[in-house]
């Protein structure tokens, strides 16, 4: 009966031990939007191989990384992950504004702060401990005066927009109406959600080319998968005076810009916005101050400047 209570003790010492050691880890978490768009690809690289690097040198134990594939439900069901494997900061990059509020406010209730990137949620100025991401109304600035600047003449437009509801796709269709709204040269025909995706943008043109023919001068895409698959099917179609933009600056878009194919796109350093939120998670994880929010500029890439980031 004592060897029986030792071993029992010895036991309890030993899970106590483990306990504390897990308790004193520094593990980031990190919730992806998606692991699938060239866009999200270029994103999380650069966060594994910043995490790898900090794990290397001991800066933090640990890294849990949580497909979010696009969908908020999904995400929303990751942050319990997240609690259950003790990770002590949260980076998320949210599907959408509203559907991923969720998620800050289960952190907050268990006490782990969330760094948000890229796009916001509706309460990431409330809840978030910081905000890396760029100025999207911006970006939809940028779009509609390279169109406007394109073809002063104006005429009829379209516009592919990403998921309905996140915060990149409302901000970038606010900054081109911002804009284009204000020239009475200018017509938007139609808006549709495309979710990102080239093939539903593609679908969307087709029906566009037909209502309005000839009248149809521009074509502007929340993203570069939209809209250089939308420009590449406009050239088979023999229709290359359609202009078309769109943003993020990926590597297959940014090289149809350099062959004068894409008229142009806006670089979004995804990189950079990841390797920031990274950076800051790990400031709060050795109790240093943070910035609220931290903005990296987008840049407007044509056949001029292409070279120089492509």
């Amino acid at each position: 009966m004592r060897k029986l209570l030792m071993l029992v003790l010895a036991l309890c010492l030993i899970l106590t031990s483990f306990a504390f050691a897990e308790a004193d880890q520094k593990i980031i978490g990190v919730i992806q939007k998606n692991t699938v768009d060239a866009f999200h690809l270029t994103i999380n690289t650069a966060a594994i191989e910043a995490l790898d690097a900090l794990k290397a040198d001991g800066t933090i134990d640990d890294y849990r990384l949580y497909d979010g594939k696009t969908d908020p439900v999904t995400q929303c069901d990751l942050m319990e992950t997240a609690i259950l494997e003790g990770v002590d900061v949260l980076i998320i990059l949210p599907a959408e504004a509203a559907g991923c509020d969720p998620i800050l406010e289960r952190a907050a209730e268990v006490g782990i702060p969330v760094v948000v990137a890229n796009s916001k949620t509706n309460n990431t100025d409330e809840l978030g401990a910081c905000y890396i991401g760029s100025d999207d109304v911006y970006a939809g600035e940028l779009m509609a005066n390279f169109v406007a600047e394109k073809l002063p003449e104006g005429g009829k437009y379209a516009h592919c927009m990403g998921i309905i509801g996140n915060s990149a796709q409302i901000q970038r269709t606010e900054g081109i109406h911002n804009v284009l709204d204000g020239m009475e040269q200018w017509e938007m025909v139609d808006e549709q959600g495309c979710e990102w995706q080239g093939d539903k943008a593609i679908s969307f043109t087709q029906s566009w080319l037909q209502m309005y023919g000839d009248e149809l001068k521009a074509i502007i895409c929340d993203n570069d998968d939209m809209s250089s698959a939308v420009k590449a099917y406009l050239i088979t179609e023999g229709r290359e005076d359609i202009v078309c933009i769109g943003v993020d600056g990926n590597a297959g878009p940014m090289q149809m810009v350099a062959d004068g194919e894409l008229d142009a796109t806006v670089f979004q350093d995804g990189a950079g916005q990841i390797r920031k939120a990274i950076e800051v998670a790990v400031d709060i994880l050795e109790g240093k101050e943070i910035e609220k929010e931290y903005m990296i500029p987008f840049v407007l890439i044509t056949l001029d400047n292409v070279n120089d980031y492509i």
